[in-house]
């Protein structure tokens, strides 16, 4: 459970291609406590399908299924189940997905352009989330230069930053630029930093033919899975 980070950030939806695999290098801080991890995450835009492969500190094989998300332990042959509420994010995966989409997933989410500014060469657009959400969620304001994302940030309901993500060393995979250094941090409502993450990506392949099998993943049928609900 590691992987996840409280951040609005767009939905895995409409990629202008059909699969993309990242090898990743990720270190996420969290009480001056460093945790690092690598692997491989897939993504199938048609079967709106992400399978992340770990392979270091343990191997893991996790799907993400809209609101559960599957986690596999080959060498222990234990499976997890986690159910949520909503939809469950890999941040680290959908950052990526993010900037390859048309106004970056938001208005897939409901969100619509309240407004926009240049400083300094940088285009931001501020966010406003769906009526029927304020109650929860607050704006987005998204930094573009040069038809690059390059930042993120996110406000709660009452106006406090609780994330901002900078995007760098953009490279161009297919039509799109995928950033490939994303550093983040969460924050609470006194502005203190809950989390830091930097993660590194590399070796991207897009429209693997044949298809990639991992992308059909599913759990032995012989394996036991405990379900947790999140």
């Amino acid at each position: 459970m590691f992987l996840f980070v409280l951040f609005y950030t767009g939905a895995l939806y409409a990629a202008p291609f059909k699969t993309l695999s990242l090898d990743f290098t990720r270190a996420l801080t969290e009480n001056d406590k460093t945790e690092q991890i690598t692997g491989t995450l897939h993504y199938d835009a048609k079967a709106m399908r992400v399978v992340v492969e770990v392979s270091d500190p343990l191997k893991q094989i996790m799907v993400v299924n809209d609101k559960a998300l599957e986690v596999y332990y080959p060498d222990q042959k234990q499976a997890f189940r986690f159910i949520a509420k909503g939809r469950i994010p890999l941040p680290f995966v959908e950052s990526i997905v993010q900037s390859t989409q048309a106004e970056h997933g938001l208005t897939v989410m409901g969100y619509t352009l309240e407004k926009h500014d240049i400083v300094d060469e940088v285009l931001y657009s501020y966010w406003s989330p769906p009526q029927k959400a304020k109650d929860q969620l607050g704006t987005i304001i998204l930094g573009m230069q040069d038809d690059r994302l390059i930042s993120t940030e996110v406000k709660n309901s009452k106006g406090h930053i609780i994330a901002r993500s900078h995007y760098q060393n953009h490279s161009k995979v297919g039509m799109n630029y995928i950033p490939m250094m994303v550093t983040s941090s969460t924050y609470d409502e006194k502005s203190e930093v809950l989390q830091r993450e930097q993660v590194v990506y590399s070796n991207p392949q897009v429209n693997a033919d044949p298809l990639n099998p991992i992308l059909n993943f599913t759990i032995p049928e012989s394996v036991v899975v405990k379900e947790i609900k999140w």
